[in-house]
């Protein structure tokens, strides 16, 4: 059986763009130790001053595999009804 390594070009050429990066806003390079709640707000009223589209991104702790790229908090497993306390608490006790 052939086990060479074979690179499929037009799809690499497909994918070779910038995509969205999830991040904390205002972003992790910006926080210190002295960022107040009211340096947050600044950076709030800026974003909407500007306009553009809104992204809101949820992250729930609990994964399957491990993503090596992946910056978050997570607890790997395969258990999936870990996930729905978590969410439940997020979606509906907040509103």
């Amino acid at each position: 059986m052939d086990q060479s390594l074979q690179f499929d070009l037009p799809l690499i050429n497909r994918y070779d763009k910038a995509g969205p990066r999830y991040t904390s806003y205002p972003t992790a390079l910006e926080l210190h130790e002295g960022f107040t709640d009211s340096d947050y707000r600044l950076h709030i009223a800026k974003s909407n001053a500007a306009g553009g589209p809104l992204s809101l991104y949820v992250h729930i702790p609990f994964c399957d595999t491990v993503c090596f790229y992946c910056a978050c908090n997570k607890i790997i497993t395969k258990n999936r009804s870990h996930a729905q306390p978590y969410a439940r608490t997020f979606f509906v006790e907040r509103r």
